[in-house]
This record gives C-alpha cells, sequence and structure tokens, in this order.
C-alpha cells in the first residue's frame, strides 16, 4: 500500500525501542530492592557493616542505556531483513527458510530410513528449520547451564579444602593463651588431664615480613586477624602438623636456628619475588630479625604463614622456649570428649594462673574456614538461577513464534490424519531437543569457566588455585531441571498445535 522500507523499519524500531523503555522501567524498582538486599546480605556475610547501600549515579545510567539500547540493536538485523521482504516473498511466506540449513538436509537424508521414528526426526528437523532462533535460545539455556555447573562446581572446590585440612588438623583440641608460658609448665599441666593422648605446644606471633634493609610492615584489616602474618614457632618432631606441599626448597630440620619457610600467602604478600636461600627480617617483638628462607610451601585455607622451629625462634628472641598455643590429640576422637577435654584443660590452666583466651573443639575453627567462599558460590547460584528463568521464557517465545510460522503446516498434518497427540509429542520434542543441545553446548565452556572462576577465586581468598572439581550432582540437576523446564516452556506452544483445525490453517 504504498510504504517504504525505511519507513517500516522505523516503525517497529520505534515498538522495539518502546517495549524497552517500558521494561527497563518495569526493571528498575526490583533492582534496586534486590540489589540492596544481595549487598547487604553479602557485607553480612563478611561481618561488614556498610555506610551506605546505595548505588553511585553511574549506576543507573548504565542500566537505562543497555536497557534502552541493547533491545533495539539486538533486534536490529530481523527488522532490517523484514522492512526489505518484497510483497510476493510475504504472500508466498509459509514459515520455513527459503534456504534450508545443512543440518535440516541431513535429518532430511536420515528420514528415509525407516528403522527411525519419523515423528521425533520430524521435531528435531524442525529445531534446526531457524537457525538464529535456535542458536538464541540454545545460547541462553546454555549459559545458564554454565554458570550454574561452575557455582555448584565451585563449591565442590572449597569443599576438597575443607576436606584437605580436616586430614590435615589430627589435633582435636585447640588452645590459645593470652600471653607465653613456660613450654615445660603448660606441658606438665595439660598431660595430666583425662583423655589427653598428646600435647604439643607451639608459640604463634604475629610479625612482619621484609626484604634486607627494608622496614617490615604488615597490611591487617581492622579485626587484626585477616591479612596478618604469623610467625609459628614449631616443637621439635612436631607429629600433628604434616608438612605443607613444598613448593620450593626443603621443610624445616628438627632443631635447626636462624632459618623460616614460608608459605606462598605469606611470600605474595609480602615478598613476591622470594625465594629459598634468600635472606628476610622479621619484626617480632619490636626487634628486627634476620633470617634465611630455605623453603616455600603452600597451604589453602591458611593465612599468611612464617614456620621456624622453636629453637631457632628461641635464640632470636634470646628466651627459652616458650608457647601461647597448645594442640592436644585426644584419645578419643568424638565431641564429647573433645568438648569435656577442652572444658578441662582450661580450668586447669586457669587454676595454675595461666590465662587462658580460648579453648575449644577443632570443629569449630573447621565450620568457620568452611563458610569463607559461601558467599560467593550464593553470588553464583543467583546469578544461574534468573538466566534460566530468561533462558525458558526464550525457549517458550522462539516455540510460540515457530508454531505461528508453521500454522499451515500443521493444517496439513491434521488434513492427512496426524492425531493430535501426535502433534503435541512433535512440538513438546522441540522444545526437549532445544534443551538438550543447551546442555551439549554448555559442555566445554563450562569446563573453562570452571578453570578461570576457581583460579581467579583461589588466587584472591587463598592465593592458590582451588582444586580443580566438576559437580556430577550439579550436572545431573541442571539436565533435569532444563529438560523439565522445556517440557513446560512448550506446553502452550503444543496446546495450541493439537487444537488447531483446518479452517484455522487454510484461514491463516
Amino acid at each position: 500500500i504504498g510504504a517504504r522500507s525505511g519507513r517500516i523499519g522505523r516503525l517497529y524500531l520505534a515498538m522495539t525501542l518502546l517495549v524497552a523503555g517500558a521494561a527497563t522501567l518495569l526493571a528498575l524498582a526490583p533492582a534496586i530492592l534486590l540489589g540492596r538486599v544481595a549487598v547487604g546480605t553479602f557485607l553480612g556475610f563478611l561481618g561488614i557493616q556498610p555506610a551506605s547501600l546505595a548505588a553511585p549515579w553511574w549506576a543507573y545510567g548504565v542500566v537505562v542505556a543497555v536497557g534502552l539500547v541493547l533491545p533495539p540493536l539486538l533486534a536490529l538485523p530481523p527488522l532490517v531483513n523484514a522492512s526489505r521482504t518484497t510483497v510476493r516473498a510475504a504472500i508466498d511466506h509459509h514459515g520455513g527458510g527459503a534456504k534450508p540449513s545443512a543440518a535440516a538436509g541431513v535429518l532430511a537424508r536420515l528420514s528415509r530410513s525407516r528403522r527411525l521414528d519419523r515423528g521425533l526426526l520430524l521435531a528435531l528437523r524442525n529445531t534446526v528449520r531457524r537457525p538464529a532462533r535456535f542458536l538464541l535460545s540454545v545460547g541462553l539455556l546454555a549459559g545458564a547451564g554454565m554458570v550454574f555447573v561452575a557455582g555448584m562446581s565451585l563449591s565442590a572446590g572449597t569443599e576438597a579444602i575443607a576436606e584437605e585440612q580436616q586430614q590435615q588438623r589430627t589435633w582435636d583440641v585447640e588452645v590459645q593463651l593470652a600471653s607465653p608460658a613456660p613450654v615445660g609448665k603448660i606441658a606438665t599441666l595439660v598431660a595430666r588431664v583425662p583423655d589427653v593422648g598428646r600435647v604439643e605446644a607451639l608459640n604463634v606471633t604475629q610479625t612482619g615480613v621484609a626484604g634486607p634493609g627494608q622496614l617490615p610492615v604488615t597490611r591487617t584489616y581492622p579485626d587484626q586477624g585477616h591479612g596478618r602474618v604469623s610467625l609459628n614457632a614449631l616443637p621439635v618432631g612436631t607429629s600433628l602438623l604434616p608438612a605443607p606441599k613444598l613448593l620450593d626448597g626443603r621443610w624445616l630440620n628438627p632443631g635447626e636456628t636462624g632459618v623460616v619457610v614460608l608459605n606462598q600467602v605469606a611470600r605474595n604478600h609480602t615478598l613476591p619475588g622470594v625465594r629459598a636461600g634468600d635472606t628476610v627480617q622479621l619484626l617480632v617483638g619490636g626487634a628486627a630479625t634476620t633470617w634465611r628462607v630455605v623453603g616455600l610451601v603452600e597451604e589453602k585455607g591458611h593465612g599468611s604463614g612464617v614456620y621456624a622451629t622453636a629453637e631457632g625462634f628461641a635464640e632470636a628472641m634470646g628466651q627459652p622456649p616458650r608457647a601461647n598455643q597448645l594442640r592436644i590429640a585426644t584419645t578419643r576422637h568424638d565431641e564429647p570428649t573433645r568438648q569435656a577435654v577442652a572444658d578441662a584443660v582450661n580450668r586447669a590452666l586457669t587454676d595454675a594462673g595461666i590465662e587462658v583466651r580460648s579453648a575449644a573443639s577443632i570443629s569449630r575453627s573447621e565450620a568457620i574456614s568452611a563458610g569463607h567462599l559461601g558467599p560467593v558460590i550464593l553470588i553464583l547460584l543467583g546469578v544461574a538461577l534468573p538466566l534460566g528463568v530468561v533462558g525458558v521464557v526464550g525457549l517458550a517465545a522462539t516455540m510460540t513464534a515457530n508454531i505461528l510460522d508453521r500454522t499451515r503446516e500443521f493444517g496439513v498434518m491434521h488434513a492427512i490424519g496426524a492425531r493430535p497427540k501426535a502433534v503435541r509429542r512433535i512440538v513438546t520434542a522441540e522444545g526437549v531437543f532445544l534443551a538438550l543441545s543447551s546442555c551439549l553446548v554448555a559442555v566445554v565452556p563450562t569446563l573453562g569457566l570452571t578453570a578461570v572462576l576457581g583460579a581467579g577465586l583461589g588466587n584472591l581468598f587463598f592465593s592458590a588455585p582451588l582444586p580443580y572439581r566438576i559437580s556430577g550432582p550439579a550436572i545431573l540437576i541442571w539436565t533435569a531441571v532444563v529438560i523439565l523446564s522445556a517440557v513446560l516452556a512448550t506446553e502452550a506452544a503444543a496446546t495450541r498445535a493439537s487444537r488447531m483445525t483446518v479452517r484455522e490453517a487454510l484461514a491463516y
């Protein structure tokens, strides 16, 4: 009726902008509310009291810009193609592409075999009939699956660290003293407590690390815990602390003096270039002392640690061996025995005039260390679930558009005797094929995403990559969820296709 291509394109582009603007306005209020709740919860996990939960002004600008610009950009290629459609092409439109895809051709040749289910082959052929729609639906679902499985796999990696720590903790009760006390005195007092099998006393002191001629500085958080560097003076013949994984050099020899071993966290936070054989300075009790590094070790789930022998530390400080921390192995390793021993040791030391800061079972320490990456995992899963919902909505929209495109096709099927049940089965199978395709497409990216996130988060929290784990349960859960979602998403389209009459198809 005389409309030019440019005018048609502008008409539908304006419609797209209107929809994008309405969607952006509707999303702003829930986004602000959910954002504040999520940030408040995340900071609560970390024990941080925020001064304000208000987002900066540019964040709203980014949301509005993306909401108004991205949809028209994505819609531009099909809008340009549609605006250039000729009258003849529009009248001859039958729902399929002018040029069938290569995959559709292969499936068409497979349909000649009488051994294969023709209904399922037809559904599979229709799935790839529109490559752009196929890729969009599969991409959305694959992206959600990638984030979900990667998040659960990171959780499995953190659980592997917790299991490794449990294997390394061969003691049952940990006691911290308010100030160092003579090793012989406290060891004798604790050894008299019932159910105590073995006692090891060590001295853990906050320190700073620097190179020769430099001033040792320690960067800690206000809680005086996170970020600090601890010097651990180990007793001779310690058996309750297995030697960590060596990265360079060697472990401490019994009784040697003037040497230390650094873990990777202490090295990365203080002297990233230090190696075995180098000399470092440690600031202990306000005095700078010189030590030779004999080894570097890797510890996951631990803070910055420097290890020396009890004899070496005593010599550097010019005093007899003292200890402010006890590790106790009980005769029975159940929780009631651990708690009873902790209480008894607390009373014994307090009665002897030694102030105890804490005495508790190691179960508490394990529970604390297990929750460090919990908020990050929750964020990843929180991203995956909305993305999965968007993917399912996109799948429903794709199937609805496919049914509208193939109105005449379904009319022909009904005319030649296809039953509603068979039509419904074909349409539902198309949605299931899309869901399964998304799972297959997500396999390789998920492996890469898990490795990248594991390395990034591990280096951020532990200065070492997380153990690489792929969660089998997460794969099974996501596959089941996405297939069920695909069936539900195609239910409306399948019902419409199964109830379509020949008259409706002819009138379309």
